[in-house]
């Protein structure tokens, strides 16, 4: 945060995972060339005084869950949105990040844009909501602001005579995908479970990527060629059917460009105003696919399923198509055991629906066709370990184990002597005990202090892992104390939501604190970076 005589920028984010932070990173290097300096930080870290200070602020932020700020931002919002003093002398910019396919796309950036507005802050440029790939709509923003800056800053100040540019390191190419070999594919779970997990291993060499315990990688799969040809029976085309404004034929868009799992709420809207049944059309238009319950009767549903429904032709209903998206997954290795190849953690998604089978776009592509993937990494700096000798605590039921086999694989490489804390949960200790042998392993050895296990479907009444805090309290307390870290990796919808009451409670019984002091004791803990999630 510093500047020119009269601008003081602060440049900040909230991000998910890392989208909002890259962007925000590659403004302030663009800002700086034209010699106004700053450093982009997170916007849990900025104090309300600060904006009272700066003459500018530029916010990348993305929308988390059911409309919500990602935990980066929760504590800066929760600041901002209470009584708080005017902002009129503040020029601001807000970028959005989202994805449309969810009913509350972009929220937290709407929500932030307009507060800023309510408290007479100054908008240098309309706010840009971006649905997905970001790097062009953040490239074009950050022109707009930086002529309107430019512009103010000739305004109030002479421009700098040869202002020496900062070193910087090469540019970050953060989604550019390169080609790997899928190494290993096997169950992880047992076959006699009522879920399918597997176990896969990337071999890295030649690609360039170097990751750390922590860090998730981007699958970029192609759709299922059954889905596929589904689609084109369905539009009565070939796979060469030629698309106006597009130089690859149908049946390649549809394998390797166009989002066909999720449909767009383009689609939907489209399909709700062709079909004849007033209760379908009610019901394209009530919901998501995402945010609906199982019961809903969108849920699930994919782009064939809604092109049935209705008189559309092949080229209205590409118009409506998101681009096909990678997907990322948490990985489940340390470099210090397996500098060469990278371990991911996937549930297969499959089920039955109006009688059509159904599939996860990435992951029935790498349990069924994979030999090689294009991949990226995407680090997750907010997702780190501390230093050896502290506590830290790790919450990953299902799935969620991923990074915590990571960063134990870590804690063994480096010998670290912090005591460590599982807990783990799934359906079935029998089928679906997740790396059991090697979490006994680490256990037997010391680098796993305490794993406390909640198999929900072992016993008449279901227990999961937030039940096994509650009966740990006073332990678990101790350790916060203690200075230990906390981490949670999982099912974003439930078991996080469960995990953060259940960590509020414990904080408010053991530490004697009512709910305003609970809540406060937990912000502290996520502002000091002490309480991080990986959740989806």
């Amino acid at each position: 945060m510093s500047g020119q005589a009269d601008i003081s920028l602060i440049v900040a984010f909230g991000t998910d995972m890392g989208n909002a932070e890259d962007a925000a990173m590659t403004f302030a290097e663009s800002i700086a060339e034209i010699g106004i300096e700053s450093e982009a930080v997170e916007l849990n870290q900025i104090e309300l005084g600060q904006l009272q200070d700066a003459s500018h602020f530029v916010v990348v932020v993305s929308t988390f869950g059911e409309g919500e700020f990602p935990d980066s931002a929760t504590l800066f919002w929760e600041a901002i949105s209470a009584d708080t003093d005017r902002l009129e002398h503040l020029h601001f910019a807000v970028l959005a990040l989202g994805d449309s396919s969810y009913e509350f796309f972009c929220n937290a950036g709407k929500l932030l844009d307009e507060r800023l507005e309510a408290l007479g802050a100054q908008r240098m440029v309309d706010r840009v909501d971006v649905d997905g790939f970001y790097e062009e709509p953040a490239k074009a923003w950050t022109a707009d602001i930086i002529k309107v800056m430019s512009a103010q800053q000739g305004a109030t100040a002479p421009q700098p005579a040869a202002v020496p540019a900062p070193e910087r390191g090469e540019p970050r190419e953060r989604n550019v995908p390169v080609r790997a070999r899928l190494a290993v594919n096997r169950w992880l779970n047992s076959t006699a479970s009522d879920k399918e997990v597997r176990h896969y291993e990337i071999d890295l060499a030649g690609t360039g990527i170097a990751y750390q315990a922590g860090d998730s990688l981007a699958v970029h799969a192609t759709n299922d060629p059954a889905l596929v040809e589904a689609l084109l029976a369905a539009f009565g085309v070939g796979a060469d059917y030629a698309v106006t404004g597009h130089e690859q034929p149908l049946g390649v868009l549809l394998t390797e460009q166009f989002e066909i799992r999720t449909p767009s709420r383009a689609l939907l809207n489209l399909a709700a105003g062709r079909t004849t049944d007033a209760e379908v059309s009610a019901a394209l238009q009530s919901g998501d696919t995402h945010g609906g319950t199982e019961n809903s009767w969108l849920y699930g549903k994919d782009v064939l399923d809604i092109v049935t429904l209705a008189d559309l032709n092949v080229d209205e209903v590409l118009d409506t198509l998101r681009p096909l998206q990678f997907r990322d997954y948490s990985i489940a290795s340390s470099p210090l055991e397996h500098p060469a190849a990278v371990h991911l953690t996937v549930a297969s998604v499959r089920y039955d629906l109006d009688g059509r089978a159904h599939g996860g776009v990435a992951s029935t592509f790498l349990a069924d066709r994979c030999e090689d993937v294009l991949v990226h990494l995407r680090p997750n700096t907010h997702f780190r370990l501390p230093a050896g000798d502290v506590p830290i605590i790790m919450i990953g039921p299902g799935t969620g184990i991923a990074p915590f086999r990571a960063f134990l694989q870590e804690r063994r490489a480096t010998e670290s002597t912090g005591p460590a804390w599982l807990f783990f949960g799934d359906r079935r200790r029998d089928t679906d005990f997740l790396y059991g042998e090697e979490l006994q392993e680490f256990t037997d050895s010391g680098v796993l202090t305490r794993l406390d296990l909640a198999f929900s479907r072992d016993q008449e009444a279901k227990v999961y892992v937030q039940q096994r805090m509650q009966e740990n309290a006073e332990e678990f307390y101790r350790w916060l104390t203690d200075g230990a870290y906390v981490y949670v990796c999982g099912d974003a919808d439930r078991m996080a939501k469960d995990v953060d009451a259940a960590l509020h409670d414990i904080v408010a019984r053991c530490g004697d604190l009512d709910a305003a002091g609970a809540h406060a004791f937990v912000n502290d803990l996520i502002k000091s970076h002490r309480y991080v999630r990986d959740v989806y």
